[in-house]
């Protein structure tokens, strides 16, 4: 659960710790307050989209800190996550999600201290606490939105078949566009085929080598510089061994100079020697610098040649390829997509065949999906009856209707092929019958503002039931509501407050009374500067509370209304 939440120059909050508790927690206040500052504060906290313009006016940062403690341990979900990420709560069951902005618009975002994305503290965010937030119910009129919410309801069961039918969805598009390829146009279809077939034999034709191009340019250089080599080689020779005052001659007069001083002094025998074995070396090298002059070709025509076979290699290079292992590996696509072309009769005819297939595949499994959520709407039905009539709407029954949009193209369905897609064929609208003998309607059109408000928390609250997420924030979901059914909704969410912790954000006091955990939000100005506190209500500054949300005023009389409230309260969960 969210035990505790630290903010530090969120908007207009300079600084508040709240601690949060079990069961049911409420946060009221004037309209205007910050109620939703704060909610807005734990989204940031959990991931949600930070904006620089959050960070209160005249500080460089601000900072939210959400403490959790998982008592016994995390969902298995939860659980999974944490370990994939590396991270696990502290030895006292604590996770605390923090999150940063400064002015600048950089964010931060830490798990346990240790920095994380966004991304991922999102992904934790997600699976420790749900928002249901004040936009909600005219979400939950979309008939979209309606087919996600039974689909959620459904369980594992619908999940499985959707992942199934969506991947076989995707092999469908996956052939439909294969088949789209294949079915062009006949002209455009032999365009392509001649200019394919004409850019292979061009290729062909100039019998291209892996490395090819490197040994022609060395080639080049060496052509285009021969004369200039000759010379080089042949002057290196003289030097070396022709001239009269070569390098052999003097290290051979050299060698005999160090002979005769060994005669005189044997220890220069040696050196004698290596200078005699650098004589020979230089003879050798002169004989390979006169084989490498005589081998100089001096051919125009093949230099000539060089360069066209060059020039037809950077042609080939300007239309397939920057090099020639580029330019075969085009030509070998050239083949592939030749070999389609040409074989696409046959092509056409095995991925009609494979589509068959597939559609046919899908089509159960779309059978299996609406099946699945047929008996998926007749529960949801049922169960909701009595939550209906526990908010005050005893006659009423929610019902969910099912239609297909025809589509030739589609897959086969009792009535005519019908449009398919990764969710299925299924489009549902909630109805709703609020009175006895009423015909049911859709949702948007049946109900009042209240009775709309208590249908979307009856869904809601089935929708938390079937989950395993600790925490469960409600922002003011009792729009239009008030009298016995503002008591009858605080009582429906006491009841999820059994088993899951649930904040809500409220402005009725019946709710209120109910609450395990009352908090309230007010605005001071202090020094020129507006500031919003939150504050824990106890005893008489909770009754002074619930007086003000009554409307009785601050004396005696209200105080008494606001006792007899927290009574009735107190009896309601002895009872429940």
């Amino acid at each position: 659960m969210l035990a505790e939440l630290v903010i530090e120059n969120i908007a207009l909050i300079d600084a508040a710790q709240v601690e949060f508790g079990p069961g049911l927690n409420l946060l009221t206040g004037e309209t205007g307050a910050g109620k939703s500052i704060l909610i807005d504060a734990l989204s940031l906290a959990l991931g949600e989209r930070a904006s620089p313009d959050r960070v209160r006016e005249g500080a460089p940062a601000g900072r939210v800190d959400a403490v959790f403690v998982l008592d016994p341990g995390p969902p298995p979900a939860l659980a999974a996550l944490l370990e994939e990420a590396g991270l696990a709560p502290d030895d006292d069951g604590r996770l605390i999600l923090s999150r940063e902005i400064t002015r600048a618009g950089r964010s931060t975002a830490r798990i346990n201290g240790r920095p994380v994305t966004t991304s991922l503290l999102r992904q934790v965010g997600s699976l420790l606490v749900e928002v249901h937030g004040q936009g909600d119910n005219q979400t939950l009129l979309d008939p979209d939105k309606q087919l996600e919410w039974l689909d959620a309801l459904a369980g594992d069961a619908v999940a499985g078949l959707r992942a199934r039918l969506a991947e076989r969805v995707a092999a469908l598009r996956s052939v439909a566009a294969r088949l789209r390829a294949l079915a062009a146009d006949p002209r455009e279809r032999q365009r392509e085929l001649d200019l394919l077939r004409f850019q292979m034999d061009e290729i062909d034709q100039a019998r291209l080598a892996p490395g090819e191009e490197e040994e022609l340019a060395a080639r080049r250089q060496r052509l285009a510089g021969a004369e200039r080599l000759a010379r080089q080689l042949g002057d290196a020779y003289e030097m070396l061994y022709a001239a009269g005052s070569s390098a052999a001659d003097r290290l051979a007069a050299a060698a005999r100079a160090l002979e005769d001083a060994a005669a005189i002094d044997p220890d220069l025998q040696d050196l004698a020697q290596r200078v005699r074995g650098l004589e020979y070396e230089v003879e050798e090298a002169a004989r390979d610098v006169r084989a490498r002059a005589e081998a100089v070709e001096h051919d125009p025509a093949a230099l000539a040649q060089v360069e066209e076979r060059l020039a037809r290699l950077q042609d080939l290079k300007r239309k397939y390829g920057d090099s020639v292992d580029e330019i075969l590996a085009y030509r070998q696509q050239v083949a592939r997509r030749l070999a389609e072309l040409e074989g696409a009769e046959e092509q056409v005819a095995a991925l009609e065949a494979e589509r068959r297939r597939i559609l046919e595949e899908a089509g159960e499994l779309a059978c299996q999906l609406h099946e699945a959520r047929r008996r998926a709407a007749e529960r949801l039905a049922e169960d909701l009856r009595p939550v209906l009539a526990a908010l005050g709407m005893p006659g009423a029954s929610l019902s969910v209707a099912f239609t297909t949009v025809p589509d030739p193209a589609g897959v086969p369905w009792p009535g005519g092929p019908v449009r398919l897609t990764e969710k299925g064929v299924d489009r549902v609208e909630f109805l709703l019958a609020p009175n006895p003998g009423e015909p049911p309607r859709p949702l948007a059109r049946a109900a009042s503002g209240g009775e709309r408000s208590r249908v979307m928390l009856a869904l809601r609250s089935l929708h938390v039931a079937a989950g395993e997420v600790p925490t469960v924030i409600f922002d003011e979901v009792d729009t239009g509501v008030g009298g016995e059914t503002a008591w009858a909704v605080g009582q429906r969410l006491a009841l999820l407050a059994r088993t899951r912790q649930v904040l809500c954000v409220t402005h009725l006091a019946p709710i209120s009374a109910l609450a395990d955990r009352h908090l309230a939000v007010s605005k001071e100005t202090r020094g020129g500067r507006t500031r919003t506190r939150i504050r824990l209500l106890t005893g008489d500054d909770r009754l002074r509370e619930l007086a003000r949300m009554l409307g009785t005023g601050p004396g005696q009389q209200g105080t008494d209304a606001a006792r007899l409230l927290l009574e009735r309260a107190r009896d309601a969960r002895r009872a429940g």
